[in-house]
């Protein structure tokens, strides 16, 4: 089995041309991958640079990286050639790069310039950095750090030194806080370009740090913002998440609050507010009556309606859509669970000869139609069947009909027209049933949204599927998740996988 990351259409840069990229760098992710050894660390742990490689399809150089904990500016090389001269620039000190810090200290001086060695891997070297005062809140400072040299951890060590420590950074003395806040504002080469990453919104208030359950949404958001801050703003993605307590998403212009039905929150609702309010954007609780809406939001070109009640849109499939859009062309395709059909819509879109929905849920297929509609697609070549979706495969099968393309986003438990269906007891038949129904080289894309299941267990059952129905031939892909929803190296809740036959 291997560890599939689909291309996102959403992923931006800050400043390209034919010798580098910059990219705005958000918070948690490393540069380059990680040498620990998880399992599967080979493609979970992918760091920014390998993202960057997939997505683009080309070779990158990491010229000028950050630290996991800091926000901005970070520049890759397109070739070795690029890369070497841009290293040069770093290495003879020609580049003047400005950070911003926050600090809980309280500073007389409004300058400090320290020149003091950093012992790294058991060597001194020489390091030197310059201090400014910008302005200052009730508890905090706003800080510029002016790094001549580029050592590992040099502002950290050094606003130390300068009685500085930066808010959040407990390993050098900082304030206790839920993030570390230090930011890579700008980059300026002797070529004459100037790259600049905007901060996050609580460098230009600081008073938003006074509300620690505000700062900590503000934060959350932010680390998606700068991954697609390139995205129209009538797009969707996820915004914010705190497992168990609550999932906050940008469905266009409106911001849609979900509460956990574990949670026992300790966040309140004017929070939220305050951080839509910020945003310009509306907000909208799920399911609470007072809000009860809906509106029309975007998934790159296709448009959705998406209602405060009904689930409509699933946001943790962003990708796999995207992916049925470019690769339905000329193919059968058969959408088992289909919900409100945004695959479907997806699948007709990218030119597919045939659609046939399944659905058991009559409000959740009608919602499928006026998706359709919104669309201004024609019907002709699609089915909206309202019938039990593993009852229709299996007369498929007794008909030996096949299909190119098979979408399963299978529940974790539903009630059947007889009986009830629970994946931890019948995936395997529904995986055994959805092979046999594909044509030669036909793909079958399936999702597990359930904890219960770990993606090892879901392996090994099509292992023993593939051995029962003797299939030689059987390439596994399981798809890693959207960077909105978790970030490399984080527990996988989704199980999604790409098969074929």
């Amino acid at each position: 089995m291997k560890f599939l990351r689909l291309s996102d259409d959403l992923l931006s840069t800050l400043f390209e041309d034919d010798d580098i990229i910059a990219i705005d760098k958000p918070y948690g992710f490393n540069a380059h991958t990680n040498d620990s050894k998880l399992e599967h660390s080979d493609a979970i742990e992918d760091g920014l640079i390998e993202i960057y490689e997939k997505q683009r399809g080309s070779k990158l150089h990491i010229i000028h990286r950050l630290d996991q904990t800091t926000t901005g500016v970070m520049i890759f090389g397109k070739s070795a050639e690029s890369a070497k001269k841009y290293a040069e620039y770093f290495f003879n000190r020609q580049v003047k790069k400005t950070y911003l810090f926050i600090t809980q200290n309280k500073s007389q001086k409004k300058s400090a310039h320290i020149n003091q060695p950093i012992i790294h891997k058991a060597k001194e070297l020489q390091a030197e950095t310059s201090f400014q005062f910008i302005k200052k809140s009730k508890n905090y400072e706003l800080w510029q750090a002016f790094p001549r040299t580029g050592r590992n951890h040099q502002i950290r060590i050094h606003s130390q030194i300068a009685g500085l420590s930066i808010l959040g950074d407990v390993k050098y003395e900082g304030q206790h806080y839920p993030f570390l806040c230090l930011h890579n504002q700008r980059i300026e080469f002797p070529n004459g370009i100037v790259i600049l990453s905007k901060p996050p919104l609580y460098f230009e208030d600081l008073a938003l740090l006074e509300n620690v359950s505000l700062a900590q949404v503000l934060f959350d958001a932010d680390r998606r913002q700068r991954l697609f801050s390139g995205a129209r703003p009538d797009q969707c993605f996820r915004l914010a998440h705190q497992e168990s307590v609550f999932s906050l998403d940008q469905f266009g212009q409106k911001l849609l609050l979900t509460w956990s039905k574990q949670s026992k929150a300790e966040v309140s609702k004017k929070v939220f507010l305050n951080f839509a309010q910020i945003q310009g954007k509306s907000l909208v609780v799920q399911k609470l009556q007072e809000d009860k809406s809906s509106w029309i939001a975007s998934e790159g070109r296709i448009k959705y309606e998406i209602d405060s009640d009904f689930p409509t849109l699933a946001l943790n499939q962003r990708l796999q859509r995207n992916w049925v859009l470019n690769h339905s062309g000329n193919k059968s395709v058969l959408n088992l669970f289909a919900s409100t059909c945004t695959y479907a819509v997806a699948a007709v879109l990218g030119q597919a000869s045939k659609v046939i929905c399944v659905e058991l849920n009559k409000k959740a297929l009608d919602w499928g139609r006026k998706n359709f509609e919104l669309n201004e697609i024609k019907t002709e070549s699609t089915q909206f069947l309202c019938r039990d979706s593993l009852t229709f495969l299996k007369l498929s099968l007794q008909k030996k009909l096949t299909y190119d393309l098979i979408i399963c986003e299978v529940p974790s438990f539903f009630r059947r027209e007889k009986g009830v269906f629970k994946i931890e007891n019948d995936l395997e038949d529904l995986l055994q049933n959805c092979l046999k129904s594909l044509s030669a080289q036909g793909l079958l894309l399936i999702s597990v949204n359930f904890d219960g299941l770990f993606i090892d267990d879901i392996r090994k059952t099509i292992l023993r599927v593939q051995k029962n129905l003797e299939l030689n031939q059987l390439e596994i892909n399981c798809i890693l998740a959207s960077l909105d929803f978790e970030l490399p190296g984080q527990k996988t809740h989704l199980k999604s996988f790409l098969i074929q036959v």
